[in-house]
């Protein structure tokens, strides 16, 4: 997968350059600035070229580090967002203190890990938190064990791999997690359909 992101033209077909967001983008956004503190530190991962979520919090007032295993991508978010902290590193593995962040995001990145390893992640997300503080999420829509799909934006191969979204709402309640909201982006029928979920650690 991450040659996939390093050999694509992701940067140039699905993120927008213009730094608008999605309707739905905006809906959890409003949210999340809302429940968070001035300053906030907020950890994003899966940040890609930091356009435009890390950029909006950004001009929120919030203090704002990524991550993102493509080089090419960081290097991007860092000219993108000069005040943010962008790293390279797989954000499955990469490793905070503990309670150190008011929120974390994970936007159209969790996806594109194995399932099985989407309930430590969330675990890992939790640990990063401060007592009461916020995870969003972006998650498939279907039960679907793994798939790969063939020249992704100019990448050889893309690997997928998700649970349905009332596996995804047990899971995270279980990982110690209150469901603020949650809603899906796009239709069935659409190329981009995903389900959004906002949590606050409990």
């Amino acid at each position: 997968m991450k040659e996939g992101y390093e050999k694509s033209h992701y940067d140039g077909s699905i993120f927008r350059k213009d730094g608008k967001q999605t309707r739905t983008e905006n809906h959890f956004l409003g949210i999340l600035v809302k429940l968070l503190p001035d300053r906030a530190r907020v950890l994003d991962l899966g940040c890609g070229t930091g356009l435009p979520v890390d950029a909006y919090l950004v001009k929120q007032g919030f203090n704002v580090a990524g991550v993102d295993f493509c080089l090419r991508h960081i290097n991007l978010a860092r000219r993108n967002v000069p005040q943010g902290e962008f790293i390279e590193g797989d954000l499955s593995k990469v490793d905070f203190d503990k309670e150190s962040f008011d929120a974390v995001l994970s936007l159209y990145a969790i996806f594109h890990l194995p399932r099985k390893e989407h309930q430590d992640l969330f675990l890992r997300i939790r640990s990063f938190l401060k007592d009461s503080g916020i995870m969003l999420v972006t998650l498939g829509t279907s039960d679907y064990k793994y798939g790969e799909e063939q020249d992704w934006c100019g990448a050889p191969v893309m690997a997928w791999s998700m649970y349905d979204p009332d596996r995804y709402k047990e899971m995270i309640t279980k990982t110690g997690f209150a469901i603020l909201d949650y809603s899906f982006e796009g239709k069935p029928t659409d190329d981009e359909y995903h389900f959004w979920l906002l949590a606050q650690k409990e």
